[in-house]
């Protein structure tokens, strides 16, 4: 209906003004970490090369998907291919399961490759670099080639294990109440073990882990455990969980992919061209439609996120260095993150005040 559009985006935008006020105190340290991240990406503009090159792969992956599964849904559904219900589930998952492993394996290449770059960007002065540099050069080769399987890996689990957590959170027992009961006492046990084995996955299996296998070529494991324990000893395990940007980032996709939806809907009333031969083909080309442009847009807007992520990683690891190099932004940074959240800085300002004073202190 007409109405729909309209109505659609008053919602939209009154969302997006809601969530405005629930995150209006975290803007000012977002805002730091933004400008620093694309501070750090225009001082390589090749990154854009890459990062437009994996969307257009990605592009012509979910072209390919819409076909396999259109073609799998035909051919059930009017050719001879006959087979049971759960045999179908089983095939539509597996076709959907091959397509989302792809799309993240892309996103975390890019990841990668942008952490790769920033961390080098990190320790030096602003300087003129072609768009085809050598940090470039090596950190794509490294994503692409020598890390690539710890990418695949990383790319297949982490999703799943951070859905894991989520659903396990509500299981986290408290403490604070006394237990007098043995049955309670026994479920207390029970969930500790089981919030425990979820933890210990999370720390191995985070989105973190991508961004120390670009910076510093580890095993995914290996990344993973030494981010967590990064974050453990600077007390920021709370603060890396703020996602303001990946909030917002996601939102603009989403919305991108609307837009998307509506294209892929117009061509198939306009041009009465249908994109599959079962019933609801509109609503069907709309949900095509909106995945295409949600996963072309997420893949871009990756890019800006990733350069976020490196910055955070290497702020945690190596504020001196940053203050030394780029001394404006660090700054800024400590400016804001004192603001949000305050005790946050107190060993990075310690290791800065020293530094300047000529004296190093080991943490």
């Amino acid at each position: 209906p007409k109405s729909f559009v309209p109505i659609t985006g008053i919602i939209a935008l009154a969302l997006a003004i809601g969530y405005t006020f629930v995150v209006y105190e975290r803007i000012p340290f977002a805002t730091a970490n933004l400008r620093t991240a694309l501070s750090g990406i225009r001082s390589n503009l090749g990154l854009l090369g890459v990062t437009f090159c994996f969307q257009a792969i990605a592009l012509g992956v979910s072209i390919s998907y819409a076909f396999a599964g259109v073609g799998l849904c035909d051919a059930i559904l009017f050719g001879d291919l006959k087979i049971s219900y759960w045999g179908q589930i089983l095939a539509y998952t597996g076709v959907g399961l091959a397509y989302y492993w792809t799309y993240q394996v892309l996103c975390h290449v890019v990841q990668a490759t942008v952490a790769g770059v920033i961390g080098s960007w990190w320790f030096q002065t602003d300087v003129d670099r072609t768009p085809c540099s050598e940090e470039l050069t090596a950190s794509f080769l490294r994503s692409t080639l020598f890390s690539f399987g710890s990418i695949c890996f990383g790319s297949l689990l982490v999703g799943f294990v951070q859905i894991l957590r989520q659903f396990a959170e509500p299981l986290r027992p408290n403490r604070d109440e006394s237990v007098l009961m043995c049955l309670q006492e026994c479920i207390v046990c029970f969930q500790e073990i089981i919030v425990s084995c979820v933890d210990g996955l999370a720390d191995c299996f985070n989105p973190w882990a991508f961004t120390y296998v670009g910076l510093y070529g580890y095993g995914f494991l290996d990344a993973g455990r030494n981010a967590t324990e990064l974050f453990r000893k600077r007390g920021w395990s709370m603060i890396v969980t703020d996602d303001l940007i990946p909030n917002v980032l996601f939102m603009v996709s989403l919305v991108i992919g609307g837009v998307t939806g509506c294209f892929a809907v117009l061509i198939e009333v306009l041009d009465e061209y249908r994109f599959v031969s079962i019933e609801q083909s509109t609503l069907t080309a709309f949900l095509m439609g909106l995945t295409i442009g949600l996963i072309l847009s997420s893949v871009l807007f990756g890019l800006i996120s990733s350069a976020v992520n490196a910055v955070i990683v290497c702020f945690a690891g190596s504020p001196v260095e940053f203050q030394n190099s780029h001394s404006e932004l660090s700054d800024e940074m400590r400016v804001a993150w004192r603001e949000v959240w305050p005790g946050s800085m107190d060993i990075t300002d310690m290791k800065i005040s020293m530094e300047s004073g000529g004296t190093r202190l080991a943490f």
